[in-house]
């Protein structure tokens, strides 16, 4: 069997702007749907390829071992990647994939690259989007090709099929949008159903360069927030999701109307954190927490989860806990504080050491940050294990 794609149409309905395309999938045949909203006002001004569903179906074509059969074009630069480097990187992830034919005809590139479209990025309101916003639309210093000039928040399987949570999140997008005078698009995919029984943490960019791919007539370069730092990232495995891989995968889904730049690389979770903290603008709208949105919450952040605790400790040592007031609950942060500190200080010694912890409990040591008197001795005992420089200085 193959996966085709075919029959690709455009549709404008019921406020969306739609690209939809046959699929056969398992031997059946079915319609996969990009989905897309927001109110950039060239949001409807595309003529849509096949792009998106080549990106997005590769991976579930490598798992199955079938070959992806896209019956019209794709970017010439693009699928001479797919059919070769993007496989053999992905596989050094999970060698078990697959390498598979992708059979499409090649679209040549346009006559000129449009760049002063600017840039796009994902907003979700946590540090590393905050901090390439600081970077990457704030510093009056950056070229104008690589300034930020669309946020977008897609929807492409990280909520499984919890609506609310995503409805939600988007909406607080939607607000972070509005405050910084941008524009705020997405993508809603379908494509669910070919990557049942995977985890999402494998196949996690492939399903958001699909989603961009279908807005890529509104930006030139799309930035890449990374979560970890380059040098920091642990050994490669199976288990450790496809973000070790993003230095390597994500250029290689260049086309010839758009790049793709991975950010933040270079830079630890301290240092983006006191980067974000630093600006009114930005910290005023951070939403980190892990505990979703129950709906018994009494703010965005429960301030105690361990991301939650992470950023209030810093903010606290920074003075600068009113400034992150309004999204997080801080009476809830009081109650857990002596967890919160003692779970640092867990998570800073040890087999289960994280560097994130120990470059904060460095950096609260250095400020004199006021721990409990009985917690003072695991404190020092942590600084003289990993040393006193934490990661916040270049």
């Amino acid at each position: 069997m193959a996966i085709i794609v075919r029959g690709l149409e455009t549709r404008a309905e019921g406020g969306f702007f739609d690209c939809a395309a046959r699929v056969t999938l398992d031997g059946r045949e079915r319609e996969m749907t990009l989905r897309r909203y927001g109110n950039h006002p060239d949001l409807t001004r595309r003529e849509d390829t096949y792009d998106p569903f080549a990106v997005g179906l590769l991976v579930p074509a490598m798992i199955r071992g079938e070959p992806l059969v896209i019956e019209g074009a794709v970017d010439e630069f693009l699928l001479l990647a797919l059919r070769s480097l993007v496989q053999e990187t992905l596989r050094l992830m999970a060698p078990g994939w697959k390498r598979v034919a992708v059979e499409a005809e090649s679209r040549p590139a346009p006559p000129t690259t449009e760049w002063w479209k600017g840039a796009a990025t994902a907003m979700s309101g946590g540090i590393d989007s905050m901090h390439l916003m600081r970077h990457r639309f704030l510093d009056p210093a950056v070229p104008e090709p690589l300034r930020v000039k669309t946020l977008v928040h897609h929807h492409v399987g990280a909520h499984g099929d919890d609506d609310r949570v995503f409805e939600e999140q988007v909406a607080h997008a939607r607000r972070v949008a509005d405050r910084l005078g941008l524009p705020l698009v997405g993508t809603r995919c379908s494509f669910t159903e070919a990557y049942r029984g995977m985890k999402y943490i494998h196949s996690v960019l492939p399903r958001n360069v699909a989603a961009s791919l279908a807005l890529d007539h509104l930006f030139a370069v799309f930035h890449y927030g990374s979560s970890e730092p380059l040098g920091g990232r642990p050994r490669m495995t199976r288990f450790d999701g496809i973000a070790t891989l993003e230095p390597q995968l994500l250029p290689l889904f260049n086309t010839t109307r758009a790049v793709w730049m991975q950010f933040g690389a270079d830079a630890t979770r301290l240092r983006k954190t006191a980067d974000v903290l630093a600006e009114d603008l930005l910290c005023g709208d951070l939403l980190v927490c892990i505990r979703g949105f129950s709906p018994d919450r009494r703010n965005l952040n429960c301030g105690r989860c361990y991301k939650c605790c992470r950023v209030l400790l810093h903010a606290e040592a920074d003075g600068r806990l009113d400034a992150v007031s309004g999204t997080f609950d801080l009476e809830g942060a009081r109650r857990g504080r002596t967890h919160a500190l003692l779970r640092l200080v867990h998570r800073s010694l040890g087999p289960w050491r994280n560097v994130n912890e120990t470059d904060l409990l460095k950096y609260l040591h250095e400020k004199r940050f006021p721990f409990p008197a009985w917690m003072r001795p695991a404190v020092a005992l942590s600084v003289l294990v990993h040393g006193p420089r934490h990661s916040l200085k270049p």
